[in-house]
Order: C-alpha cells, then sequence, then structure tokens
C-alpha cells in the first residue's frame, strides 16, 4: 500500500519533520510514505492508495486538480484532508471545494472546551463522543488540538463529536465516509498526527491516526502500535546528538614503522603523480592511516546528517509552538470582545 504526503500546497505537516513519527510508524506496517510534489496535481501521477493534503497553507488548487483528485477517489483512492482551526478561510486555501463534492465540509471556526480538555488549555479539547466505526476501534478518546468542526452530509458520517458543553457543543470534528469506490477522511487538526507534545503522545491519538490510514487503505484495523517507534517525549537537543552519534573508537595501535623516502633517482625525473602509491609501496601503517581517514570521515558525514535533522525538528517545533500562541491568543480576544 502507497501513501503519498501533498506538498505542493504548503503544506504544515511534513513528513520528514513534524510528521516523521507518523511517517515511521505507517512504515513500520508495511505502507510506502512518500513526498508527492508533481505540480499540477494530475489523475496519471496519483499512482498511490491514499492522499494526503496535511493542512495546506495559503495556497489553492486549480479546478482540473480537484477533478483529478475526485477521479482518483471514485476509482477506489483514499483521500484524507487534515485542516486547522479557521478552515479554509483562516488557511486561505478551498479544500471545501474537493470536500464539498463527496458531501464535507470544513467550518471556519475553532473547536475549544473549557471543561474536558488537555493541559487546562480550552484550545485542547478532549473527544470522549467516538461512534463505533473501525477508525474508533481500540480508542475512547482523543484530543483535537487547534482545530475546526467539520460537516458531513447524510452519506458522511461525525465518527467524534465535540462534548454538549464544549463550542460548538456537539459538533463533529472527524467525518468519514465512502464516495463511490473510494474513501474520505477530513479532520480539523492537523496537530493531531504531529510529533510534538500536543500530538501523536496525548491520548489515544496515534492508534486513531492509524486507524485512519488502514481505513482508508483497506487494511486490517486494530493493530498495536509498533514498539519500534514509539512516541516518547521530545528529548533535548545534545542528548539526542549523544544518543545518536557512534562512541569513538581507540586509535588503532601498530608497531609497524612507516618505510623510509626512497632517494630520489639519478637519471632523469619522471613526470610526478599525485598518487601516494605510485611514489613508494603501501605498508600498514599507510593503511592503518587511511582507514582512520575514512572513519572520520564517516562520523563528520554522520554529524552533518543529525544537525540538519535537528534543524529540521527545530524549524517544525518552533512553527507548532507559533500556532499554539496564536491559538491562545484568539482564544483571549474571543473571551474578552
Amino acid at each position: 500500500m502507497k501513501i503519498f504526503f501533498d506538498e505542493t500546497q504548503k503544506e504544515r505537516g511534513k513528513i520528514n519533520t513534524n510528521y516523521s513519527i507518523l511517517r515511521d510508524s505507517l512504515r513500520s506496517e508495511g505502507f510506502e510514505v512518500e513526498i508527492y510534489n508533481d505540480f499540477p496535481i494530475s489523475e496519471k501521477s496519483l499512482k498511490c492508495d491514499v492522499f494526503v493534503f496535511a493542512c495546506p497553507d495559503g495556497s489553492k488548487l486549480g479546478k482540473t486538480e480537484i477533478d483529478a483528485i475526485i477521479n482518483f477517489i471514485e476509482r477506489g483512492g483514499g483521500l484524507l484532508v487534515i485542516g486547522n482551526a479557521g478552515g479554509d478561510r483562516g488557511l486561505r486555501t478551498n479544500m471545501n471545494e474537493i470536500l464539498n463534492r463527496v458531501g464535507i465540509e470544513m467550518i471556519s471556526d475553532q473547536v475549544k472546551d473549557e471543561t474536558n480538555n488537555e493541559f487546562n488549555m480550552p484550545t485542547h479539547p478532549v473527544i470522549k463522543d467516538l461512534v463505533e466505526h473501525p477508525i474508533c476501534q481500540g480508542v475512547s478518546e482523543i484530543v483535537v488540538v487547534a482545530g475546526c468542526s467539520v460537516r458531513g452530509s447524510s452519506n458522511m458520517r461525525g465518527i467524534a463529536k465535540t462534548s454538549p458543553n464544549a463550542e460548538p457543543p456537539n459538533a463533529p470534528v472527524v467525518v468519514t465516509g465512502e464516495h463511490k469506490g473510494g474513501r474520505v477522511v477530513a479532520t480539523g487538526s492537523y496537530r493531531l498526527f504531529s510529533n510534538y507534545g500536543a500530538g501523536l503522545s496525548l491520548r489515544n491519538n496515534r492508534t486513531f491516526a492509524m486507524n485512519v490510514f488502514r481505513w482508508l487503505s483497506r487494511s486490517d484495523i486494530g493493530k498495536a502500535p509498533s514498539p519500534a517507534v514509539a512516541v516518547k517525549k521530545e528529548a533535548p537537543a545534545t542528548a539526542k546528538v549523544d544518543a545518536i552519534v557512534p562512541p569513538k573508537s581507540k586509535p588503532v595501535e601498530t608497531s609497524a614503522k612507516p618505510s623510509p623516502i626512497p632517494p630520489l633517482p639519478t637519471t632523469a625525473a619522471k613526470p610526478r603523480t599525485s598518487s601516494v602509491a605510485t611514489q613508494r609501496p603501501t605498508t600498514a601503517g599507510d593503511q592503518n592511516v587511511i582507514q582512520e581517514i575514512e572513519r572520520l570521515r564517516s562520523e563528520i558525514s554522520e554529524m552533518r546528517e543529525i544537525i540538519a535533522r535537528l534543524y529540521s525538528d527545530s524549524l517544525g517545533y518552533l512553527q507548532e509552538m507559533k500556532e499554539e500562541v496564536r491559538s491562545m491568543l484568539d482564544y483571549i480576544r474571543t473571551k474578552e470582545g
């Protein structure tokens, strides 16, 4: 089963940064997970089982792209559309032009709950009203962070709803259903699927997220998460580096001494070459030096990869903190005004 995560629409959710745990969890179950960046989106290029829009931001699809996605669904594909608080209007996108054609609409609001929430933050409502559905198997509660509500027609079902005390009350936050040959899921919280503190690690979010992909791809539901990619709290950057960098090996000890440089020839000198091997024989000592240089090069290359990964993770984390602050400011303004 192949899953494409679109990156043509400036999505906030990216599988190599803030969605990397989700990516690894899916791969551990045998899914092929890839970035999709063919522009414009065409039916010919949608060679996957599940296509994901992980919260597009400030970008709109063209009519031919929307038609291609609808045709993909009708041919049996699975579509996951993930939004954020404010819906299309807040993100300046047109995901509803796809969703409306299958009977779903993301609402331009923000779900809040003063009573049932995580971290005592109303913008982190805990959702316990879950219906009987394969996606909800093994799930008793999820946390929908900085999300909007979602509306569905008669053939599209709200499978997770806010509490009677929430704003808006008893409102679906996840809607799903079948459209002709395919399946669709829409949810208004991209951070539900995220690596960081307000994402997969909360309540039953990870099981719920994995069930979404199993259902969309028609795979088995109810598998336990793989222990190899268990969600853990983010460790400080220094600790992460120490955990990844291999310990330095001891210098290679040898009693062999390099052979002396041979005397200059008495005949006419031949043109010099940069190769050490043509100037004198390679000894055991030379081999040890070469091996040590290669080892250092390998360590330097690995360190570069670690630094790049940490930098990318830091950007993702800062983006999420920015969203958190924005969400709280919006909430405070609504309370004051």
